[in-house]
């Protein structure tokens, strides 16, 4: 079954949730005082050919269209939005981003100092979002929230961070809830659930948000511990001189299936990357822009199914290390990403054994199960 199929499905199944009223409508400018209560899963459910018929008529009815906004001449990624160690001062947030057809386009992913793109189940991926309370802009909508995958907290678990999902898989939420290193924070909990809300903008189960204000709310109201930052964050270096870039740089990739593809396209004048997803700007619900990172890294992270689980998860080994690419200043360069064990963050090393130091800004991570699901064309 090719990824477009499997698009056509997903999409089917949502518009149907659609049609049966999907969640309550709730004022998107408040938060929920009750306990969020778990939609269900959409890629769980049974497809029939005549729900495959139905999704491909409205394929194009039902993704929103992908035309950004005119850019500033000031682009709002600046250096100091970056997760340099030695001035992160408080706990980082991790926060799941949901990337099903259904959640786009999403809000927030463009106010983080680093984000993690990795598989979730049938060839959907999922965002882990890291904002840095101080230094990452804020935002108003961060969201559709989603839930957790063990390997994502492993992630975390290197950021010490405080980690925002709605639910998770069983050993994602065993994980989440047991490990010392990061602060659960979960939306399906009623103890928690008040740190967001439902928006009538999207369908359940693809409409749960929060805001950076809600977050800021969740440490101040229960104390979050400080603990030693002073190694979390990487090395940064100056951009290269403009004489000193390509002229282009196209990166592509795609995760299970090649005709579901995301990539980026090299912009010399502002030496940053510009993200498509299907050949389209991906683009932020709020501010209209297309996202824009300095830095992206493609890891290789061998993923496989786990055992007899109902809902089709996967595994990955994020513990250890593996090749990874690194592009910035238009040039890709070969690394390699190492995680020893869950507690450690995640660093990357060139080939001398060097730790990496990248372009002033923030990081975008895919974490692609082969490398040779990769395709550059220009830069240097």
């Amino acid at each position: 079954m090719s990824g477009v199929t499997r698009l056509c499905i997903v999409l089917c199944i949502t518009i149907m949730l659609v049609g049966c009223g999907g969640a309550p409508a709730i004022d998107e400018n408040q938060p929920s005082t009750k306990t969020i209560q778990p939609s269900p899963a959409v890629d769980d459910l049974t497809v029939t050919p005549t729900m495959l018929s139905t999704a491909s008529a409205n394929l194009t009815s039902v993704l929103p269209a992908a035309t950004p906004s005119p850019r500033p001449t000031t682009m709002p990624v600046s250096g100091e939005q970056m997760l340099a160690r030695g001035v992160v001062t408080q706990r980082l947030i991790a926060v799941m981003i949901d990337n099903h057809p259904a959640a786009y386009p999403q809000s927030g992913l463009d106010s983080g100092v680093l984000v993690f793109e990795a598989l979730a189940e049938f060839g959907i991926t999922r965002y882990m979002l890291i904002l840095a309370p101080g230094i990452s802009t804020e935002s108003d909508f961060i969201g559709p929230v989603r839930s957790a995958r063990s390997y994502f907290v492993e992630w975390a678990k290197g950021l010490e961070a405080i980690y925002a999902h709605a639910g998770g898989s069983p050993d994602g939420l065993l994980l989440s809830e047991t490990a010392v290193e990061i602060v659960n924070l979960d939306a399906l909990h009623g103890s928690t659930s008040s740190y967001f809300w439902r928006s009538s903008e999207h369908a359940a189960p693809h409409d749960l948000f929060t805001s950076s204000d809600e977050l800021q709310r969740f440490i101040t109201e229960t104390g979050v511990a400080a603990t030693d930052l002073s190694e979390q964050g990487f090395l940064f270096k100056p951009d290269a001189a403009p004489d000193q870039r390509p002229a282009n740089q196209e990166i592509d990739y795609y995760f299970i299936y090649a005709d579901d593809p995301a990539g980026w396209t090299y912009d010399s004048q502002a030496n940053s990357y510009l993200r498509l997803r299907r050949g389209q700007p991906h683009i932020d619900a709020r501010s209209g822009q297309q996202l824009e990172f300095k830095n992206v890294v493609v890891m290789e992270v061998l993923e496989q199914p786990i055992p007899n689980d109902p809902k089709g998860r996967i595994e990955q080994q994020v513990l250890g290390e593996g090749r990874a690419r690194l592009f910035a200043d238009g040039i890709e360069r070969e690394i390699i990403w190492r995680k020893p064990v869950g507690f450690a963050p995640l660093r990357f090393y060139d080939s001398s054994g060097d730790e990496v130091k990248f372009n002033a800004g923030p990081i975008w991570i895919a974490a692609l199960p082969t490398l040779e699901h990769l395709t550059v064309k220009g830069g240097g």
